[in-house]
C-alpha cells in the first residue's frame, strides 16, 4: 500500500512539468504553479525580457522577476509535506490502524508540529509580529520586536485561514462558471455551435447586397466586391477572435484552478506558518481573478447591411455599408482584466418582473424589517410575527425560524444566516436550513438593528442604542473592531459598497444616509438627504443596499419610493414610486441576477429590472 501511495503522489504532486522528474527545491510562482528551483531558474534565464519578466511555462501569465531574484520565490509546502508523509510511510512498518488512516489525517497531524524560531532554535515560534510580518518567539518579543503589535500565531493563522476560505468560496463559483464557458468555447471554436445560424445570417446579408447591386450599372460592381469582402473579413475576424478568446479562457482556467487547488491544500494541510506566508498574496490573487471578465463565445454574430439610396452622386452612399457590432474581447497580453468596462445603463423605467406575498396563513399583522438573498433562497424578517421566513426565488415558502424580536438578516457566501435579535440583544447564527449554530455579540450589543457582511467576510452590526458599528469575526464571533456613529441621531441599517468598501448607514430621524470609509476609524466621507417629496428628496430613510457597480439604493418609506444614487452620492433616479404601485418599501437587496428586490412593510416582495 505504501508503494502504491508513493507512486500516486509522485505522479500527481511531486512531478515537475519542466524536467518531468521529482521536484528538487520546489518553488511557487505568483500564478501558483510549481517548478523545481533549478528548472524555473534555467527557463527564466532563457526567456526573460528587457522588463525583467518571463511567462509561466504552464499558464503563460507574465511573471515579474523579484528584485532579489528567483531565490525569493516561496517554497511549495505541499511537496515538502507529501515527502514527509511518504518518508513516514516507507520507513516504518504500518500497523493495521495506520493503514486505514487517510493521507489527510497524517498531514494534519504533521501540521500540528512545533515551529522553531529561526533566531532562537531552542524556542518555539508562538507569536506573530504584525509590524514586521513575521513569526517570532517569546525571546524575540523582549528584544528586537519590543513595542510592536504582537498576536498569537494561532489567532493570526485562523484569521488568515478564514480570509482564504471566504475568497475560495467565491473563486470556486467563478471557476465552475469559467469551466463551463471553456467547454462551450471548445465547441464554438470547432464550429459546432451557431454554425447554421451564422451561415444563414451571412448568406442573407450577401444576398441583400447582391439584390441592391443588380439595380446598379456595371460601375458599381467593384463596390459590391468590397462590401462582400467586409462581411467575410468580419466573420473571419470573429473566428480568429473566438480562437484567441478560447486560448485566454484556457489559460485563465488553468491559472484559477491552480490557485484554487493551492488554497484548498493550504486550508486543509498548511501549517500556521504556511497560512501566514501565503495568506496575503493568495487572497489578493483569488480576489483579482474572481473579478476577471470574459465574453461569451457562443453569441451569434451581429453583422448588418444597411442599403443606401440609389444615386450616382456617391457610390458609397448608394450601396451603404457593412456594420459589425463590437464584441467584448478577453484581456490579452498587457490587459488589466479586472478593469475592463462593464455596461450599467439604467432603464428609463424599471420593470417589476416578479412579485409574491410573504404573508402566511396563520400570520398576525405582517411587519417586514429585513431582507437577504442568496443563490437559492429569499430570507424575509417578519418582525410582526417574530420570525424569519425562507422562500424560493419564485416565492414558494420553505420554512421559518422563530426568534425573540428579530430585526435584520444577512447571508454569507459560506451559507450562514446572521440575524439580529433585539429581544436577546445578540446576533443569532443559523445554517440556511434553519439549524442554529451559535450566537455572537451578547456582551456588546444593546439594540442591534441592521446587519451586513463586508468584503473580508466579517459581520458588521449597526447598534442603535450604542450608536456604534460592531464588527465581529464570522466564524468565532469575536469582536474585531468598533466604529462610533457620533454623526448619527438614530442609526438603523447598514451596508458595505462592494466597489470601494465604503460603509453606508441610514439615519432615520435625520432622514439621510452617511457614508464612511472602510478604515478602522470609519472616517465620515459625505451624507445624502434633504427632506421633501420631489425627485432626490426624502421623507424617511430606512434600508440601504448597493449593487455590483457601487450604486446606492435607499428605501423612502413615507414617499413610497426607492432612490438610486451614484457611488459618489449623486442622485440618479427613482427606481420605483407610488405611481408604479410601490407601497411603504422597507427592505432592499440585490439578487444573483443583478435585479433589485424590494420588500414592502406589509409583506409584498417585488423584483425590479432596473438596468439595460
Amino acid at each position: 500500500m505504501a508503494e502504491a501511495l508513493a507512486t500516486a503522489f509522485t505522479d500527481n504532486l511531486l512531478t515537475c512539468s519542466i524536467c518531468l522528474g521529482e521536484y528538487e527545491d520546489p518553488r511557487v510562482l505568483p500564478c501558483y504553479h510549481t517548478f523545481c528551483f533549478g528548472c524555473i531558474s534555467g527557463y527564466a534565464s532563457k526567456t526573460i525580457s528587457r522588463e525583467w519578466t518571463f511567462y509561466c511555462p504552464l499558464c503563460k501569465e507574465r511573471i515579474q522577476l523579484p528584485r532579489e531574484g528567483l531565490v525569493r520565490l516561496r517554497k511549495d509546502f505541499r511537496v515538502h509535506k507529501t515527502k514527509e508523509i511518504l518518508s513516514q510511510r516507507q520507513q516504518h512498518e504500518v500497523s493495521t490502524t495506520i493503514r486505514e488512516t487517510n493521507v489527510t489525517s497524517v498531514t494534519q497531524a504533521i501540521a500540528q508540529g512545533a515551529i522553531c524560531c529561526e533566531k532562537h532554535p531552542n524556542n518555539e515560534s508562538k507569536y506573530y509580529c504584525e509590524d514586521d510580518d513575521t513569526v517570532i518567539c517569546c525571546e524575540c518579543i523582549l528584544t528586537e520586536h519590543s513595542g510592536h503589535r504582537i498576536s498569537s500565531i494561532e489567532q493570526t493563522a485562523k484569521c488568515n485561514r478564514d480570509k482564504i476560505k471566504f475568497a475560495l468560496v467565491k473563486a470556486r463559483k467563478r471557476f465552475n462558471y469559467i469551466e463551463e464557458a471553456v467547454i462551450k468555447g471548445q465547441t464554438v471554436v470547432m464550429g459546432t455551435v451557431n454554425e447554421s445560424s451564422d451561415s444563414q445570417i451571412r448568406a442573407a446579408t450577401i444576398e441583400c447586397i447582391k439584390k441592391e447591386v443588380q439595380s446598379m450599372c456595371k460601375l458599381i460592381y467593384q463596390r459590391e466586391e468590397t462590401l462582400i469582402s467586409e462581411v467575410n473579413s468580419a466573420y473571419d475576424e470573429r473566428k480568429k477572435q473566438n480562437e484567441a478568446n478560447k486560448y485566454i479562457l484556457d489559460l485563465h482556467h488553468a491559472s484559477l484552478q491552480s490557485a484554487c487547488d493551492f488554497a484548498q491544500e493550504l486550508i486543509i494541510n498548511g501549517t500556521d506558518l504556511n497560512i501566514i506566508v501565503h495568506a496575503k498574496s493568495l487572497t489578493e490573487r483569488l480576489a483579482a481573478m474572481n473579478k476577471t471578465l470574459f465574453s461569451s463565445l457562443n453569441t451569434p454574430a451581429l453583422i448588418l447591411y444597411s442599403p443606401g439610396k440609389i444615386s450616382t452622386a456617391d457610390l458609397k452612399t448608394m450601396l451603404g455599408q457593412v456594420t459589425v457590432q463590437s464584441q467584448l474581447t478577453l484581456g490579452g497580453e498587457g490587459t488589466n482584466l479586472s478593469s475592463a468596462p462593464r455596461p450599467h445603463v439604467f432603464l428609463n423605467k424599471a420593470e417589476c418582473v416578479h412579485s409574491f406575498s410573504s404573508k402566511l396563513k396563520h400570520d398576525r399583522v405582517v411587519c417586514i424589517s429585513g431582507l437577504a438573498i442568496d443563490e437559492e433562497h429569499v430570507f424575509v424578517v417578519d418582525k410582526g410575527n417574530g420570525t424569519t421566513k425562507i422562500f424560493t426565488h419564485t416565492g414558494k415558502f420553505k420554512f421559518d425560524i422563530r426568534q425573540n424580536n428579530p430585526f435584520d438578516v444577512a447571508v454569507s457566501q459560506t451559507g450562514h444566516l446572521y440575524i439580529t435579535s433585539q429581544g436577546d440583544k445578540c446576533v443569532q447564527v443559523y445554517s440556511t436550513r434553519g439549524q442554529q449554530l451559535t450566537t455572537m455579540g451578547q456582551s456588546h450589543l444593546k439594540d442591534p438593528r441592521g446587519i451586513t457582511l463586508n468584503g473580508q467576510g466579517h459581520v458588521m452590526v449597526c447598534d442603535r442604542g450604542e450608536k456604534v458599528i460592531f464588527t465581529f469575526y464570522a466564524d468565532s464571533g469575536q469582536l474585531l473592531n468598533t466604529i462610533p456613529l457620533s454623526m448619527c441621531v438614530c442609526p438603523q441599517y447598514i451596508t458595505v459598497n462592494s466597489v470601494n468598501d465604503n460603509i453606508v448607514i441610514s439615519d432615520i430621524l435625520s432622514k439621510c444616509v452617511h457614508v464612511l470609509s472602510s478604515t478602522g476609524t470609519g472616517d465620515h466621507l459625505y451624507q445624502y438627504g434633504t427632506e421633501g417629496s420631489g425627485d432626490g428628496l426624502l421623507r424617511s430613510v430606512d434600508t440601504v443596499c448597493t449593487d455590483s457597480y457601487g450604486h446606492i439604493f435607499i428605501s423612502d418609506f413615507l414617499n413610497h419610493k426607492v432612490v438610486a444614487l451614484s457611488p459618489q452620492g449623486q442622485f440618479i433616479r427613482c427606481i420605483a414610486t407610488k405611481d408604479d404601485g410601490m407601497e411603504h418599501p422597507i427592505a432592499l437587496a440585490i439578487n444573483p441576477a443583478g435585479q433589485l428586490v424590494v420588500a414592502e412593510r406589509y409583506g409584498k416582495v417585488k423584483t425590479f429590472q432596473y438596468l439595460q
